[in-house]
């Protein structure tokens, strides 16, 4: 049941705790529930959901039953062969392979908890150019949560931002609309929690890690300002998120300097909590360096908005501050900051660059969170819009002496059916795949008169530009676990009682973002696995 206070007398005590609410922590509890074990999440917001609550919650799990169900060529086996290629050897192929596996397995156990699904037709793997990729694509997401059925959900749900965290600008359904990605995803995970028995807390930040001869035998948290111990007789896991609203740990672990905590698209609480107190423990780290990149735009609230489907949308280009194009804008968005990082280290003004577009794009689309049709007069008002009537004011005002030609450039591309500079467009591009599907939301223009779907010409002013920042969905790195989801110290050895998942775990997909929702399905995937690995310490105990 969800405590808003919690209790305070006594020693609360239960076989499982989890810190942190996302979708890997609230998959670890309800599979404690499953085992009939005593399960508690402890969430320091006051709301539940983390960052997936924002997301798009697209999953990323090769062969499931949905994939398999739609009629798509998908197997472990082919999968395995496009991990090597994305991921390659940066993770062990042991974690590689727990995690086909296990996110498999946990779609098909979560449908039988009425937490559904639906495949998302068409939407390709990110790197279709490579051997074992799909362009149909193996993503699914949660099926629409109906409005009607908030008041089933025992906990609040960490609210969507108002203007979106990213995603195509499909009509808002207003507050009587359904609720679809990461707010139905969490709003049915809360359900079938409570219908499991799983205890829900929320204002309650996590401390630190109670050790008992070398065991994590529970949890420290604060409520009200007077902390309390939780015992947690099989494990804990730790599902708190990364560390990217740290300014401090990403400057220490190396973070790229170019990019910023005010640019992060995680959750205010995600300061590196279950991640801190796993070091001071002895657990060995990975990736702390990384994030899981995406261009960005600051919106005239200060937030950031994930710039995804405008980057397929034809009729816009980036460019850098001197308003040369540097990068096919199509690019997954994740390799997107990865090539942002290497052109500013090669000297290029790349962070931030630009987008470009001019007013069809803006009526036909919209960009970053405006919705198409809206007036962007506020927008150009608050800074966050640079317009100009001319392509040559708009290039004086944002001091990009370049972009003249370059748009002439495009201009020409556009007209021809053919970007010979970037390859943008291609047949059987990333990008004109990701159009195609689209194309399929409400509220976004269909395919246009010019040869190349993915190409439009520049041509009606006014003209805008916003900048492209590098923000990220949160950092990549975090505590090194095995492929039970069993934090690992520096000699590699199993920490006794503490298990790790989502964004407090170093990624098994090393550098690589191999499609849409390759950081949630791991969270899910690898939270199932460890609560499993704690009921079955049960079945190891000596009689």
């Amino acid at each position: 049941m969800f405590y808003q206070d919690c209790p305070m007398s006594g020693t609360p005590e239960y076989d499982v705790v989890v810190v942190g609410s996302g979708a890997g922590g609230l998959v670890g509890a309800l599979t404690a529930a499953d085992a009939g074990l005593r399960a508690l999440v402890v969430e320091k917001a006051d709301t539940f959901g983390g960052t997936t609550a924002l997301s798009g919650a697209g999953l990323w799990a090769p062969a499931n039953l949905h994939v398999l169900a739609a009629g798509q060529p998908d197997s472990f086996e082919l999968a395995r062969e496009y991990l090597r290629n994305t991921v390659g050897d940066r993770t062990p192929q042991s974690m590689q392979d727990a995690f086909l596996v296990a996110a498999a397995d946990v779609i098909a156990w979560l449908e039988t908890k009425s937490v559904r699904f639906s495949y998302m037709t068409g939407y390709p793997d990110y790197r279709p150019d490579l051997a074992g990729a799909l362009l149909t694509g193996r993503a699914i997401t949660p099926k629409v949560f109906p409005h009607k059925r908030l008041g089933e959900v025992p906990a609040p749900v960490r609210p969507k931002l108002a203007m979106g965290h990213g995603g195509p600008p499909i009509t808002d359904p207003g507050p009587e609309g359904p609720e679809w990605g990461g707010q139905s995803l969490i709003a049915q995970l809360l359900i079938a929690c409570e219908a499991g028995g799983v205890d829900l807390w929320a204002s309650t930040p996590f401390t630190d890690l109670v050790v008992e001869d070398g065991r994590v035998t529970g949890i420290r948290v604060l409520h009200d300002g007077e902390e309390l111990a939780i015992t947690a007789r099989l494990g804990v896991l730790l599902a708190s998120g990364g560390f990217e609203r740290n300014e401090a740990m990403r400057k220490e672990h190396s973070v790229a300097p170019a990019a910023r905590a005010d640019w992060t698209l995680g959750v205010p609480e995600n300061t590196g909590d279950g991640i801190r107190a796993g070091m001071a423990l002895g657990a060995a780290t990975d990736l702390l360096e990384d994030c899981w990149w995406a261009p960005g735009f600051v919106r005239p609230d200060g937030e950031v908005s994930f710039l995804l489907w405008e980057r397929a949308a034809p009729g816009g280009i980036v460019v850098d501050r001197n308003g040369e194009r540097w990068i096919n804008e199509g690019t997954d968005y994740n390799t997107f900051g990865h090539r942002m990082l290497e052109a500013e280290a090669n000297g290029r003004p790349a962070i931030p660059s630009w987008w470009v577009m001019d007013q069809h794009f803006v009526d036909e689309y919209g960009f970053g969170g405006l919705r198409p049709g809206v007036d962007t007069t506020p927008w150009v008002e608050a800074g966050a819009l640079v317009r100009a009537d001319t392509i040559e004011e708009l290039a004086a005002a944002i001091g990009a002496p370049a972009l003249v030609s370059t748009i002439e450039r495009w201009n020409r591309s556009a007209l021809a059916g053919v970007d010979e500079e970037l390859g943008r467009g291609a047949e059987g591009s990333h990008e004109r795949q990701l159009l195609s599907v689209f194309h399929r939301y409400p509220g976004i223009a269909g395919p246009h008169e010019h040869p190349n779907p993915c190409l439009a010409p520049i041509g009606d002013g006014p003209f805008y530009a916003g900048q492209v920042v590098l923000a990220d969905l949160g950092t990549k790195g975090g505590l090194v676990c095995d492929e039970s989801g069993h934090v690992l110290d520096k000699e590699r050895r199993p920490l006794p009682g503490l298990y790790a998942c989502g964004n407090t775990m170093a990624s098994m997909m090393g550098h690589a973002y191999p499609g849409p929702g390759a950081c949630i399905t791991p969270a899910m995937a690898f939270g199932h696995v460890a609560v499993q690995n704690m009921a079955g310490s049960l079945d190891r105990a000596p009689a």
